[in-house]
């Protein structure tokens, strides 16, 4: 955490939740990827996450302070009051990875916690291992081969590198996206690293059978495009096509009657001419990353990251509420596309 940030949390800790609730009352939508114990490699050099313990205390932190809410609980109530339920929460989860079944899902339960599980059809059932999560395996394979000076040039040949310092070549794997998964195969035949047999040995993604049984109890599936595509990098056609297919998906597969969408990455430089046409595909609600900020217009809310084990839930609860409210006094707080 920055310097700066470090600050500015120092200071919004000095007020309660109490006060806080009052000045800036809303939904709050902290979202997560998964919730483990585990060094998870396909994770483990993209981001960091919660262990068990830091999670129920968020938990305990957010029963305490918010009342729980669904999916259908915040549609229902959006479609009749036209704005957020106050000091309320709802938990969502992204990429469909096999954690919030085996470890998340009996957590919320044993509370009465709803929340949203949302999924990329493509990766379900194993069939297909996610290219972030193949660049997080890469890092861990080349840090092993770190005093191999033939293999980490021909490493860096491969993937264009004049230099081969082992902190550069991870800077360029962790910007390798979709478009580079040929690259990222030829890089890790040369690692000697089968995604094909982390897939299998390790099946990271969620089964159909898996969602099915989540659905049955009572959490809601939702749609977080095709394969997770950076969508400012695919054409208007495609991003229409990567967030319909994904809905029809869960609609299949589930049967509910109310659909969400979250949007993978950021969502900041989509148009509205992409809502427009989303708006009549029987999207019920949609969800973006903009910390908080209002898009009611749009049926789209905005969430924010409240995985990084950095930072207590509370303190961190207490900084977005106190900065949304400072942004809702100075006119700034809600979403405008062009």
């Amino acid at each position: 955490m920055s310097l700066l940030k470090s600050i500015y949390y120092k200071c919004s800790s000095a007020f309660t939740l109490a006060f806080l609730k009052k000045l800036y009352p809303t939904c709050l939508l902290p979202y997560h990827h998964i919730v483990s114990d585990e060094d998870v490699l396909h994770i483990k050099y993209l981001y960091e996450y919660k262990n068990v313990v830091q999670f129920k205390n968020d938990l305990e932190v957010l029963l305490k302070n918010f009342k729980p809410i669904s999916a259908n609980d915040l549609i229902q109530y959006l479609s009749k009051n036209k704005q957020l339920p106050k000091n309320t929460f709802l938990l969502s989860f992204d990429d469909g990875f096999r954690e919030v079944h085996d470890i998340v899902a009996p957590l919320l339960q044993a509370k009465g916690i709803p929340a949203i599980f949302f999924i990329n059809p493509a990766f379900i059932d194993n069939k297909k291992l996610f290219y972030r999560s193949k660049a997080s395996l890469l890092v861990h394979e080349l840090l092993k081969h770190e005093n191999n000076k033939p293999v980490i040039h021909e490493f860096a040949k491969l993937i264009g590198s004049r230099e081969n310092p082992i902190e550069r070549l991870i800077a360029s794997i962790k910007k390798l996206n979709n478009r580079d998964e040929d690259l990222m195969n030829r890089l890790a035949q040369k690692l000697s690293l089968s995604f094909e047999e982390y897939l299998e040995e390790k099946k990271p993604f969620l089964t159909t059978q898996q969602i099915i049984s989540l659905d049955k109890r009572g959490f809601t599936i939702g749609a977080h495009s095709w394969d997770h595509p950076y969508y400012n990098q695919i054409s208007f056609k495609e991003q229409l096509e990567q967030t319909i297919s994904s809905c029809d998906f869960v609609r299949e597969k589930t049967k509910q009657q109310q659909i969400t969408f979250s949007f993978p990455y950021s969502d900041a430089t989509l148009s509205q001419d992409l809502f427009d046409a989303l708006n009549k595909k029987g999207i019920d609600l949609m969800f973006g990353i903009q910390n908080q900020k209002e898009e009611l217009n749009n049926s789209m809310v905005h969430r924010f990251n409240a995985e990084r084990p950095v930072i207590r839930l509370d303190e961190q609860l207490k900084g977005m509420m106190l900065y949304m409210a400072i942004q809702k006094k100075l006119g700034k707080h809600k979403v405008l596309r062009k």
